[in-house]
Order: structure tokens, then C-alpha cells, then sequence
């Protein structure tokens, strides 16, 4: 069986990772600091910051808005459970939306009808590397004042006309998961636009203390008994959690945001020549999806559809048992036994969707042999079905 998924790992994330061992700071060093100004830059978002994972990014920016028992919050119900999670644990409650059929992004017209007296945010999720068209979503977060989540762990680096996924909204979220296309092992980051939300998230990220008042330094590892303030030590200030990531996990990123042109390179070259042959054979029983023409795609993943479930789920068999890893994607929030109990709207695109999607293998060190073994296998079975 070939990899479904797997990180580029070159010379220079080695060379990184042996330089923190060597300096024996493993926490909030070096390339924690230099990684999120890397990003902060890039994007040009107000403020970035590493954090453990894409789901810490989420539970912060729910705690940054401030959300609390018998809000709701609007997202998709084609999504993953930490952005449904990051709300029911402030005791809020996701309104889940359906999906397009053609890029299985938020379906924007379907969000006004289910605004109420209690809504206070709206979760977007960039699918699959593809941004959102968010004219419509800008729109109605300005008519309600509605705070805007990002939700962009498939898209670091993807754009909106001219403007980054993540840097749009009040907040967005980033995942470096092993599993996307950039990875620091376990990671991710959060990019907070809305400038007066700034100074709290510093405070969530330190464990509700507003030690970075104090310890600007990484190196010093200690605050001054000389500082000259009236208030001498840091002290709890707020709610909070060990959100920040290592300085292992920084290193990594940092070293792969420094190879990302390559790596995206490498991506974009297999999507194309998956999407490319599947176009070609023209099969009533294939669906391409669509990207939208306002977004720079960063090829996170390879999908499509197969006319029905009984004929995706055969042809997701079939290439496993030939060491294939074609797989399904999420199981919608709204039909799973926990997301059930929550409000909804109509869910009818994602009801026939989700069964009905196949995702190929695609990393940059995938062979050239293996993608063609893939696409001859699918053409061979779609000749006998």
C-alpha cells in the first residue's frame, strides 16, 4: 500500500530540528518567534502565532469572541469535528449549513435564512485547499456584526482575490498537521485581523498570565528582579491554555514554509495530472469539483465524485485491494450521533455527497508510477462498471 498522505522531510528540517536540541531551549525559543513573524509577514495578517494544532487555533478564537452558553454559531456540517468542538465547549451551539456541490465549500446563500437574535459568528472552512467565495459571507458579517472565523487548516497560503486565507476575517486558523501540505509534526497557528482582540489572545496563549508583559526574551528565560515598572511579575490575568507550539514543531514549519514554492510545486503538478486524465475520460459517472475563480488553490487534496454510493464505495475497494488508499472524507456533523442534538438547516447536498466522494493519494513525494498506476486503475474499472 502506498501512502495516502506524507511530509516532505529535507536536509534542512534535520539541520533545524538538531539546532534546538543543541541549545536545550525546547520551548518558546527561537523559532517559535522567528516562525510566527515569518508567517505574519507573509500573509500580512495583524498578529500570528504557533500553536499545538489547528483545533487549539479554534478553541482560542472561540474564546476570543467571547463565546458563551446559548450562542450560535454558523458553520458547515462538511467539516471536521474541531470546529463544531471549539464551539460546544464554551456550551454554544452550531447551526450547521449545507455545502455546494461543486467545491463542497458553505452554500453562502442558505446562511442569512438561519441568522437569529443569538448568532454571533460565522464558521468558514476553505475546503481542500479552495477558498470561499466570502463576498456574500463579508456582506452578512457586517449587516448582523457578526465576528468572522476562518476556518483554513487545508489552505495556508491559499488566496482570496488578493488577500490570504486566514487574513480575511477576524480570525483564521491553520493547520500543520502531518497530513497538509506543510507540517511541524503536530502544529498549527492562529492569525487574529481583528486588531482590538490582539493583547487577550497573547493572554490566552500564555495560560491566562500576561507574562509576555515581562518576558520579552527568550533567551533570558527569567524576569529581572531589576525591571522598572511599578508591577513587577506577571500573574493570571485571564482564562487560558498551553496553546503555543514547541520549539521542535516551529523549527519544522519554519524550515518548510523556507521549501513551500517546491513543495506546492510538487502538489500542483500530481492534482493537475489526476484532474487532467480524469477530465479526458470523460465518464458519465465521474464529477470533477470546481475551484473558484476568485481563489488561488494550493492543491491541498485530489477529490471527485462518483454518481452514486453503491458504484463509490466498489471503486474505493477496488483500489485498496490493489494498494490504492482512495478514501471517503468526513461523515457530516449534523447526521453523526453527537452532532445530531444540534439546530440545522437542510442538509441535502451533503447528505448525497459525502458517501459518493473518493480522495486520492497526493503528497510531493509521490512517484510518477504510482499516480499512473492509480489513474489506469480507474479507468479500468470504470470500462467494466
Amino acid at each position: 500500500m502506498i501512502y495516502f498522505a506524507k511530509p516532505s522531510i529535507s536536509k534542512l528540517e534535520i539541520k533545524n530540528i538538531n539546532k534546538v536540541l543543541k541549545t536545550g531551549i525546547l520551548t518558546d525559543g527561537y523559532f517559535q518567534n522567528k516562525t510566527s513573524e515569518l508567517i505574519k509577514n507573509k500573509i500580512n495578517s495583524n498578529f500570528v502565532a504557533l500553536t499545538q494544532s489547528c483545533t487549539d487555533g479554534l478553541e482560542l478564537a472561540a474564546s476570543l469572541i467571547n463565546l458563551k452558553k446559548g450562542d450560535e454559531v454558523i458553520m458547515p456540517s462538511f467539516t471536521f469535528t474541531s470546529t463544531a468542538n471549539a464551539v460546544v465547549l464554551k456550551g454554544a451551539n452550531p447551526v450547521f449549513v449545507d455545502i455546494n456541490p461543486g467545491d463542497l465549500n458553505i452554500n453562502v446563500d442558505k446562511v442569512e435564512k438561519l441568522i437569529t437574535k443569538k448568532t454571533k459568528a460565522i464558521f468558514v472552512v476553505h475546503y481542500g485547499g479552495n477558498c470561499i467565495d466570502l463576498k456574500k459571507i463579508l456582506k452578512l458579517k457586517k449587516k448582523y456584526k457578526l465576528f468572522l472565523i476562518e476556518d483554513a487548516a487545508h489552505s495556508f497560503l491559499s488566496k482570496y482575490k488578493k488577500k490570504f486565507a486566514g487574513t480575511i476575517g477576524d480570525i483564521g486558523v491553520f493547520s500543520f498537521h502531518e497530513t497538509k501540505n506543510l507540517v511541524a509534526g503536530q502544529g498549527g497557528a492562529i492569525s487574529v485581523n481583528n486588531r482590538k482582540l490582539i493583547k487577550r489572545a497573547n493572554y490566552l496563549l500564555d495560560k491566562g498570565t500576561d507574562r509576555i508583559d515581562f518576558l520579552k526574551n527568550y533567551k533570558k528565560q527569567f524576569i529581572s528582579e531589576k525591571i522598572k515598572s511599578k508591577k513587577k511579575y506577571y500573574s493570571w490575568v485571564d482564562t487560558g491554555s498551553e496553546y503555543r507550539a514547541s520549539e521542535l514543531s516551529s523549527a519544522l514549519i519554519y524550515s518548510q514554509i523556507q521549501r513551500y514554492k517546491k513543495i506546492y510545486s510538487a502538489r500542483r503538478k500530481i492534482w493537475k495530472k489526476y484532474f487532467n486524465y480524469l477530465r479526458k475520460l470523460n465518464n458519465k459517472n465521474i464529477q470533477l469539483l470546481t475551484n473558484n475563480k476568485e481563489s488561488k488553490n494550493v492543491y491541498h487534496l485530489f477529490a471527485f465524485k462518483v454518481k452514486n454510493y453503491k458504484l463509490a464505495r466498489k471503486l474505493r475497494i477496488f483500489l485498496q485491494e490493489k494498494k490504492i488508499p482512495a478514501t471517503f472524507h468526513y461523515v457530516p456533523l449534523h447526521s453523526s450521533k453527537f452532532g445530531k442534538k444540534f439546530k440545522r438547516g437542510e442538509m441535502k447536498v451533503t447528505q448525497q455527497i459525502w458517501k459518493k466522494l473518493i480522495r486520492l493519494p497526493l503528497y510531493p513525494d509521490l512517484k510518477e508510477n504510482e499516480v499512473n498506476k492509480t489513474l489506469i486503475l480507474i479507468k479500468k474499472f470504470f470500462k467494466k462498471n
